[in-house]
């Protein structure tokens, strides 16, 4: 009865992570985690009254149902894309820079060699680019910043 319960929980488990990584939520990881708790759970409850392995599978099923539900509902962390007006790499360049640089006085040209030579790339909006107007950056720096 004890190798029939492994062997179930262990294909049941390895089902249940089948396709966990392209799932938008954690119902997969929430029905295992539960899955082994409640069978913890139902075991040593079971054993109680001389039925532990019953109690395991009891507590196994649901254990995993309430997880998976409970899963269910908190989506899984996704990778955050790189932020609107921002550099692809912490090295490069940033938005914040660029203006700096023109509110100290740096020439356009070096401003635009630095954002060539540090091979810097910008994704700006129209907003981005108005606030770059406001901030007194060149059309030529904007230009070069927009990949022209």
């Amino acid at each position: 009865m004890k190798r029939l319960l492994a062997v179930v929980l262990s294909t049941g488990a390895i089902l249940l992570t089948a396709g966990c990584q392209n799932a938008q939520t954690r119902a997969g990881e929430g029905a295992i985690i539960g899955g082994v708790l409640g069978a913890a759970a139902g075991g040593i409850i079971g054993h109680q009254s001389r039925h532990g392995g019953e109690g395991a599978a009891i507590g196994a099923a649901a254990g995993a149902i309430t997880g998976a539900i409970v899963g269910s509902s908190m989506p899984k962390n996704q990778q955050t894309t790189t932020p609107v007006a921002q550099t692809t790499n912490s090295s490069q360049m940033s938005l914040q820079q660029v203006i700096d640089l023109f509110k100290q006085g740096v020439n356009e040209k070096v401003i635009i060699d630095k954002i060539r030579l540090s091979n810097s790339r910008f994704t700006l909006t129209a907003t981005d680019t108005a606030y770059l107007k406001e901030q007194g950056v060149s059309q030529k720096v904007i230009d070069v910043m927009l990949g022209k």
